[in-house]
């Protein structure tokens, strides 16, 4: 069992919080408790940010040099690797997630994401613009300031890591307040920090409820910006609460991806594809491929494909490196599962595949899903189910498939299959969506921005550029070459 922080990291040290309320995290495969924490109260959210406040406005890390900022960052990326194996259980142990994935992919890719932007700090830089002969314009990129990371449950390590590489990267301090359901990795990323040096104050993590710790934080007169990742309705609350001193907002949302099959797509890629992209982590991401549109001529062959693969995946234990598939991350999630899919049902959409669901209200444990005969106004085709769901729907033409793609409030994500790449090109220029994968194209990389469309939120989570661009001030000098100025009034 590993072991982990259980208090919160703020100014350096490690610090019980004000409330009286705490949360017990559970593990939701074995229902055993795995720690006891307690909730951030306004008054530890306040310590938190006073202390980055202060890191930012008097200490080292915004004036270091970049080289020596990137150093720490790398360091941090290597105690990282080195913990994977500590890291990867916790988050296992936490939220369900198997064994297989967590050490497979979340750790590492929280690794890379580190690495990769600790070499970014001494290559942002601004332009030199054209002028008059008598002076020259120049642009500067500094810190922005004290930044708020809000992050959700699914991802825990690696969506930490995607919001503190850049931000710090770019010379910020930063609050980072984890999901309640699951922040004990994100504890260890901060002992992981403390112990290779990052100076107090710089990284600040807090524990508790999105409506208390969350709206205080949000509200503070101390936060420059917010950086938030989670569901459409709370992202809608945060811009309202952002309002309080003109607050920068980064959102990253829902999701409802389409995955348009067109009839010349290798079958056998679309099937691993669309298993993958439904049933990893139980369909627990935000791009998770939750609409499969396909031509009615391969529909019988496909959808036959696609059943058998779905009913050879392991589901069990999480922590058996032999299980492809965990459970859910809570009962309350799970309930939520529940009840979506009776909705499908009721609206008309045919089951076609589904396991055992236990009637225990506790029991996380949730089977692959699938649903044909859906149609594009039905609320499991409309709505995230954040599930182990797939929604079958048929087009004939190009253009019907396309406007039933784009028939969504949400545009985070897409998915082409087809060899002929004019069409798939030409396809991707039509899909409302921030990140189009073409044939399984779609693997998260540090340096490759993610954009929402509609209500999927907006800014550029990730790239290089871009992230300059969304965690920088800029500014403007214009330098006079003038000896002699013109008198006004003469």
């Amino acid at each position: 069992m590993p072991s982990w922080p259980e208090k919160m990291f703020i100014d350096g040290k490690w610090v019980d919080g004000h409330s009286s309320t705490s949360w017990t995290i559970t593990n939701p495969a074995t229902r055993e408790p795995l720690a006891e924490i307690a909730l951030a109260d306004a008054s530890d959210v306040d310590l938190a940010v006073t202390a980055a406040r202060r890191a930012f406005d008097e200490g080292e890390w915004p004036r270091m040099d970049g080289l020596e900022r990137g150093r720490l960052l790398f360091k941090l990326a290597e105690r990282v690797r080195e913990s994977a194996e500590d890291l990867a259980m916790t988050d296992t142990l936490n939220i369900g997630k198997p064994i297989r994935d967590t050490l497979g992919f979340d750790i590492p890719c929280g690794a890379d994401m580190l690495e990769s932007y600790a070499g970014l700090p001494d290559k942002i830089a601004g332009h030199s613009y054209g002028g008059l002969p008598d002076n020259v314009t120049m642009q500067f990129r500094e810190p922005m300031g004290v930044i708020a990371a809000i992050v959700p449950w699914n991802y825990p390590l690696t969506n930490a890591a995607i919001k503190l590489a850049p931000i710090l990267a770019c010379g910020n301090t930063v609050v980072l307040k984890p999901s309640e359901v699951s922040p004990l990795s994100a504890l260890m990323l901060a002992k992981l920090a403390e112990e290779v040096g990052f100076p107090p104050g710089v990284i600040n993590v807090i524990h508790g409820t999105g409506a208390e710790a969350g709206t205080a934080l949000v509200k503070h007169p101390g936060i420059n910006k917010i950086a938030f990742t989670g569901r459409y309705e709370t992202g809608a609350q945060l811009m309202e609460a952002a309002k309080e001193g003109m607050k920068g907002v980064l959102l990253e949302l829902g999701g409802k991806t389409p995955s348009v099959v067109f009839p010349d797509a290798p079958l056998d890629h679309v099937v691993n594809g669309v298993i993958t992209g439904i049933f990893c982590h139980l369909g627990q991401i935000c791009v998770a491929g939750s609409r499969l549109l396909v031509h009615e001529s391969q529909h019988d062959e496909l959808l036959e494909r696609i059943i058998a693969k779905a009913q050879s995946l392991r589901q069990g234990d999480p922590t058996d490196p032999e299980m492809h598939l965990g459970c859910l991350a809570t009962p309350t999630h799970c309930d939520f599962v529940r009840n979506r899919v009776e909705q499908a049902k009721q609206e008309g959409a045919r089951l076609v595949l589904s396991g055992k669901v236990s009637d225990d209200p506790l029991d996380c444990f949730y089977p692959p899903t699938i649903f044909d005969q859906v149609s594009p106004d039905m609320a499991v085709a409309k709505e995230e189910v954040f599930g182990p769901v797939l929604s079958v729907m048929t087009y004939k033409t190009e253009e019907e498939a396309i406007r039933i793609a784009n028939d969504s409030d949400f545009g985070l994500m897409a998915n082409i299959w087809s060899t002929d790449g004019t069409r798939a090109l030409r396809v991707a220029r039509e899909l409302r969506a921030g990140r189009i994968s073409i044939n399984g194209g779609g693997y998260l990389r540090p340096n490759v921005p993610i954009y929402g469309y509609k209500k999927s939120g907006f800014g550029a989570e990730l790239g290089f550029i871009e992230a300059a661009h969304e965690f920088c001030n800029s500014k403007s000098v214009i330098y006079s070459l003038a000896t002699e100025k013109s008198p006004w009034p003469e």
